[in-house]
């Protein structure tokens, strides 16, 4: 071994046994410790059993306070801690809820108004010392609200509080007494609903899309709002492709088949499609309107097969017409946009159109004013009859034409049309409301209001159409709605169309706003002793049933 090399190996071991020692004593100069490690658990002292329950899960219903409190475990105590309390998907395929953070310290009290679905609640608790964060994750089941389910809504007028708002009678039939919760709406957005609102319509679409609205129509506009909790969901200057010049909001469906929503607005049509393919699109706007030679009166009669085609009134020219909103033509297609014939000639006997002897109608020339338009049979008919009320100009003559609703007409009908005279029929000249159930053999029976008692009529030809008083209220009362229970259920209850509801204003006799529920017998007559009465509200404007979401 040469000295070069003998050098370079005493320099390297004396540079490793130095290094060894350096090692060795530095080893004794440091500790390694374990952060504080935080175990989070429930208070259960502090929660609802009834709300918190089997592992952590939680369920309470739409609009109610959550309290919850947690207790902590530390390895390593520290005061230096700062809470979250979050709410998140359930599935990494669905989106987060609007409201993220919903408290932030280590006692939770919050008011869930999220839309009924399956959540995530998130207790997030962080060291600040450390900047080391902990959770606990609990299942979040949000149910409907008791006022977001099945009910009757009763629109009132609260001028002295600036505004309307709404209650909601949680029964179907006043079979059972329904809890009335008042103030829903304001509830639900911290403000009234406008002043003059004056019509409330229950949006019922495809069962299966389990979405359902509300809509309210007040002067120059409308909104609508969630149907679980009645949350403002929009307004009209959302709803259109092209915003109309003018905002005259008349009437708001969905035709039975639950897709296809119509909308006339100052005696034009709007519609849009809510299916599972454009729901996933949002916003679906209404159509510009259908412009055509006619003036539409507020009704709309749509064949239970199809939600396409929609059978209108024109008003200026006292005719029907037909309309395919999926095609967007008229119907038959091969006629032109011409009053008065828009479907073929009148090919039933002539004689069948006497003014006095007949009881044929020409669908292309009716010559009268459209009043109402209901059905009288369940819409899941083929061909469900409407019943349909006309007077001529002077207003002193009404008429009641029923007609099969379909997707094609030969327009040969030679029966379905009925005078009522005031003779037989008082009041019906002058009545405004109006109700048809759907359970009798046509042409059967309908209800209208006439001073403070509701007619009864029975339909028959000249001779035999006539009414009777079937429901009294005192002197001086004055009824501000009148509805047939008509559920839109699939699989209909026993008490579908059998009960009469009905609004009342009894102030000037010192009994306040009232709503009636009413039997009506198989025979179509009204029980003389209500099923149920509820008391206390302010002025009713309007009410309106609200099925169950998804049924």
């Amino acid at each position: 071994m040469n000295k070069k090399n003998i050098w370079n190996t005493a320099v390297f071991g004396t540079l490793a046994i130095l290094a060894f020692s350096a090692c060795k004593k530095d080893l004794g100069n440091y500790s390694y410790t374990q952060p504080n490690t935080i175990t989070i658990a429930t208070d259960v002292q502090s929660v609802d059993p009834t709300v918190v329950f089997s592992n952590d899960s939680i369920s309470l219903k739409q609009a109610d306070t959550l309290k919850m409190s947690v207790v902590l475990t530390q390895t390593k105590p520290s005061d230096s801690l700062s809470y979250q309390w979050m709410i998140i998907q359930a599935a990494a395929n669905l989106q987060n809820p609007p409201l993220y953070i919903i408290g932030t310290s280590k006692q939770l009290t919050a008011k869930i108004n999220l839309s009924p679905n399956l959540y995530r609640l998130v207790c997030k608790v962080t060291d600040n010392t450390t900047g080391v964060s902990f959770y606990k994750f609990y299942p979040l089941n949000v149910d409907t609200s008791p006022w977001g389910n099945e009910g009757w809504v009763v629109l009132q007028d609260q001028s002295a509080d600036g505004g309307c708002d709404v209650s909601v009678i949680a029964t179907r039939d006043g079979s059972t007494g329904g809890t009335i919760y008042p103030n829903v709406y304001s509830l639900a957005n911290g403000h009234k609903l406008p002043l003059g609102t004056y019509k409330v319509n229950v949006l019922n679409y495809l069962a299966t899309l389990r979405n359902q609205k509300i809509s309210f129509f007040y002067p120059n506009g409308g909104l609508q709002v969630r149907s679980t909790d009645f949350a403002d969901s929009s307004s009209h200057t959302s709803w259109f492709l092209l915003d109309p010049s003018t905002i005259n909001l008349q009437l708001n469906g969905v035709v039975s088949g639950g897709q296809s929503e119509y909308l006339i607005n100052d005696k034009q049509l709007y519609f849009r499609f809510v299916n599972s393919n454009t729901i996933k699109i949002p916003p679906v706007l209404f159509s510009p309107p259908l412009l055509g030679t006619w003036t539409l009166a507020p009704f709309v009669l749509n064949n239970a097969g199809s939600d396409y085609y929609y059978t209108l009134y024109d008003q200026a020219n006292k005719c029907f017409l037909m309309y395919n909103v999926q095609t967007n033509t008229l119907i038959p297609t091969g006629r032109a946009d011409i009053p008065n014939s828009h479907f073929v000639p009148y090919a039933g006997v002539a004689t069948a159109l006497n003014p006095t002897t007949g009881s044929g109608f020409d669908l292309n020339n009716i010559g009268k004013n459209m009043v109402y338009a209901e059905n009288s049979q369940v819409q899941t008919t083929s061909n469900a009859t409407h019943s349909c009320l006309f007077r001529n100009n002077t207003g002193d003559s009404t008429w009641l034409y029923q007609i099969p609703v379909a997707v094609a007409y030969v327009n040969n009908f030679t029966t379905g049309r009925y005078l009522l005279t005031s003779a037989k029929v008082p009041g019906i000249n002058t009545a405004t409301m109006f109700a048809f159930p759907t359970f009798l053999n046509l042409p059967g029976k309908f209800y209208y209001v006439s001073d403070n008692n509701i007619n009864t009529c029975t339909i028959g030809t000249l001779a035999t159409s006539a009414s009777t008083v079937g429901y009294s209220f005192p002197a001086g009362t004055i009824i501000k709605a009148m509805k047939v229970f008509k559920s839109g259920y699939t699989t209909p209850p026993a008490s579908d169309s059998k009960v009469l509801v009905v609004a009342t204003d009894e102030t000037a006799n010192g009994q306040g706003n009232n709503v009636y529920f009413l039997n009506i017998s198989s025979t179509g007559d009204i029980s003389s002793t209500p099923i149920q009465v509820y008391k206390g509200f302010d002025k009713i404007v309007d009410v309106a049933f609200k099925k169950g979401l998804g049924q």
